[in-house]
């Protein structure tokens, strides 16, 4: 039986950017958690996004926030992977010389930027994905020593950032698309699978035992990591060749529907088995 479900939020369960998520999915996932069946929100954004965004049932499920690099509980944080000092540097330096990219830092509770408090990013990074960000004179006058990821943002991102993840001072670096204009920069030992799997572990559930829903590359590791791997009708190809079931889009909630399908089964299995009252 099903005991540990994980699905990413950008372009799987909401679109790239909102901030409302239907009600139906906190219903689906309490009554999962009622019959043993846990639930993860892992995404690329920031703790307090994700926080802000699940905080009607925050209580009750695992968040893995920044791509994989923190796993925590509403109150505890489980685990991080924090990017090295100097690289940041290099890679803050490096990517303020490709035209027309923004980026910003963050560390397992924040987030910051240089680049103004009324710029557009700043704006849609506040007002947009709900983040806790502090716009600074200059990010690499921060504290960097617990920097977990640096996102880029800019228009065609893939080829406009090729040099940038060619190069070879960045190779223990990992770096990931995570939506149609964002490149996510992490520690090489981190990713959404890396977490999944740690909180596979952390539970006692084996990996036969859960599921996983993605829709872009950043999720392919948590694919790995999952005893079967659903994407949606929106995703990139990659996930829909990687994945064991393709499901309806996010505007037609497929994942609401194959929530519900768990729980269904789930209930049947009990049932048969004298374990639901």
């Amino acid at each position: 039986m099903i005991k540990l479900i994980a699905s990413d939020i950008d372009g799987t369960l909401v679109p790239e950017g909102s901030h409302v998520i239907s009600p139906e999915y906190f219903k689906v996932i309490e009554d999962l958690r009622e019959i043993g069946i846990r639930f993860c929100a892992c995404s690329g954004r920031q703790y307090p996004s994700m926080l802000d965004l699940f905080r009607p049932i925050a209580d009750d499920i695992f968040f893995i926030s920044g791509n994989g690099t923190v796993l925590r509980t509403k109150d505890h944080v489980l685990h991080t992977w924090p990017l090295d000092k100097e690289l940041v540097l290099q890679l803050v330096e490096s990517v303020r010389g490709i035209e027309g990219a923004n980026f910003v830092i963050e560390n397992p509770d924040r987030s910051y930027m240089d680049c103004g408090e009324d710029s557009d990013f700043m704006k849609m990074l506040r007002d947009g994905y709900h983040y806790d960000v502090e716009n600074v004179d200059d990010v690499t006058k921060i504290p960097l020593d617990n920097i977990v990821k640096v996102s880029i943002y800019c228009d065609d991102v893939e080829p406009r950032t090729e040099e940038l993840r060619n190069d070879p001072r960045f190779a223990k670096m990992n770096m990931l698309i995570s939506g149609a204009k964002w490149l996510d920069v992490t520690a090489i030992e981190a990713g959404k699978g890396e977490a999944y799997a740690l909180l596979q572990e952390y539970l006692g559930i084996g990996i036969e035992e859960t599921v996983y829903f993605g829709d872009n590359l950043n999720d392919l590791s948590a694919f790995r990591e999952t005893g079967v791997a659903l994407t949606v009708a929106n995703a990139r190809r990659e996930l829909k060749d990687a994945a064991d079931i393709v499901e309806r889009s996010f505007s037609k909630m497929g994942v609401l529907r194959e929530l519900r399908n768990i729980l269904g089964h789930a209930r049947d299995y009990l049932a048969a088995n004298d374990e639901l009252d």
